[in-house]
């Protein structure tokens, strides 16, 4: 009988016990919040302004250019020793410029020249209230590296022409990149109605249609404080030329790499690519021959007649017409 009971009694405990397994705990499990991207994404030192990449800042060291003589006078703008310029009022927000003041900006004398590390990267305080104004705009929370002063600079997404300065890591990738890479010029010798200056003689540089000039160095030129390259020929001349026009995003049309003049060489021909390197346009050209020899046109008309298109391009003092890609007129 008490085998029997044992038994039951076990029978009774297991019952149990499944019972209590099939409800099982509640339990409950944290969700990871999402991580903004951009503060960890590395810094691409191939460009100097990054747009809306602008986390890509962080860590990285700044060099504050120079400015032109005429533009001293008034400072450098967007410095605060506050990015919450709300609290300051109109009236008194000068009160929060860092180092000031030269015409309501900070002293250009005190800021030119000096080195920055960026600490943090801090959106607009008002970016929520108006997201096509504010929402562009961000603050760099920066060091001063002699002062060892902490500032904020503001940043602007949507205009490059407001970032005042070099990021080391982008200006020592390009001296590596550009260094001893050669270039070939067309006929407008970059004179823009001006005689070009040799760097160090100041002569008028005489230059040879399709000579080759080699670049030796990357500074930063002190008449207009543009990033730039110095170039030297075969008999000794120097050239400044801006960085921007030689490789950057602003590639001006008729200077060439002397890789991409050697890959032209061969696709047009000799002789279409002389032509090119004058800055002339001849019938039967494609449209890319003519936009290496006078660049984009200002504006371009398109029609299209039983089936065949046709182009007119707008230059500021002629027209080209092209049929089926093909140059037909000149006018």
């Amino acid at each position: 009988m008490k085998n029997a009971l044992s038994y039951s009694g076990c029978i009774l405990y297991t019952t149990f016990f499944f019972a209590i397994k099939t409800y099982g705990q509640i339990t409950t499990t944290k969700i990871a919040t999402k991580i903004d991207d951009n503060t960890i994404v590395k810094y691409d030192s191939l460009n100097n302004y990054l747009g809306t990449n602008v986390y890509q800042y962080l860590g990285q060291d700044l060099y504050l250019k120079g400015q032109s003589e005429s533009l001293r006078k008034y400072g450098y703008p967007y410095f605060y020793t506050d990015y919450n310029l709300e609290k300051f009022g109109n009236g008194s927000r000068v009160s929060a410029v860092y180092k000031c003041c030269d015409s309501y900006n900070s002293k250009y004398s005190e800021l030119e020249g000096n080195y920055f590390k960026v600490l943090e990267i801090i959106k607009h305080p008002k970016s929520d209230e108006n997201e096509y104004y504010y929402g562009r705009k961000f603050y760099l929370k920066l060091q001063e590296k002699a002062s060892q002063d902490t500032l904020y600079f503001e940043y602007d997404s949507d205009n490059k022409f407001e970032f005042p300065f070099i990021v080391v890591g982008f200006f020592e990738k390009l001296k590596k990149l550009a260094i001893g890479q050669r270039f070939i010029f067309g006929s407008t010798k970059l004179r823009f109605g001006e005689d070009e200056l040799d760097v160090k003689t100041g002569k008028p540089i005489i230059f040879k249609l399709g000579e080759k000039w080699e670049c030796y160095d990357v500074t930063i030129e002190e008449q207009y404080f543009n990033l730039s390259l110095l170039l030297k020929d075969n008999i000794g001349q120097t050239l400044c030329i801006g960085y921007e026009m030689a490789i950057g995003t602003e590639k001006f049309y008729d200077v060439f790499t002397e890789k991409d003049a050697d890959k032209y060489k061969v696709k047009f021909g000799n002789d279409n690519w002389n032509t090119i390197l004058q800055g002339k346009v001849i019938i039967g050209m494609t449209k890319e021959m003519c936009k290496l020899s006078w660049g984009e046109p200002k504006d371009i008309n398109e029609t299209i007649t039983s089936g065949r298109k046709s182009e007119q391009w707008v230059y500021s003092d002629n027209y080209l017409y092209f049929e089926n890609g093909k140059l037909t007129a000149i006018n």
